[in-house]
This record gives structure tokens, C-alpha cells and sequence, in this order.
């Protein structure tokens, strides 16, 4: 497995419950538990707004903001 595809594997695709600070809460699925995670929106490549789905990196950072239309 080379880098891009252990990447790849690491993204996780979550929805934006809360903004605050600076800092976004993604709820996401893992089998049937809904996890959390705090993800840094200095650190994102864009700024997502409440219920909008992302795909990021756990407790790291968000990587695309899904558009609406895209889903």
C-alpha cells in the first residue's frame, strides 16, 4: 500500500453538528456507534457550515466541504 492509498483510507466521511471557535464537531458512523470527532478549522481546506457533510481526517482536519447538490 503506498502513501495516497493509506491516506485514502484514513478519510472519513461525517456531518458538521456544531461550529465553535474556530473548531467543527463531526458526528460520523462507525458500524452502528455514532463517533465525534473535533477537527481544526485552521488546519481545513474549507469552512463548513452546521449540517453540512465533510470529508476529514479524524481529529485533524477537513479536507472538502460537500456541496448540497453533490450528495
Amino acid at each position: 500500500m503506498n502513501f495516497k492509498e493509506l491516506a485514502l483510507s484514513m478519510l472519513l466521511l461525517g456531518m458538521v453538528d456544531q461550529v465553535n471557535d474556530g473548531v467543527a464537531l463531526v458526528e460520523y458512523q462507525v458500524g452502528e456507534v455514532i463517533m465525534y470527532s473535533e477537527v481544526s478549522l485552521d488546519l481545513s481546506a474549507c469552512t463548513p457550515h452546521e449540517g453540512q457533510s465533510v470529508y476529514f481526517f479524524k481529529d485533524y482536519k477537513i479536507v472538502t466541504c460537500v456541496e448540497e447538490d453533490e450528495e
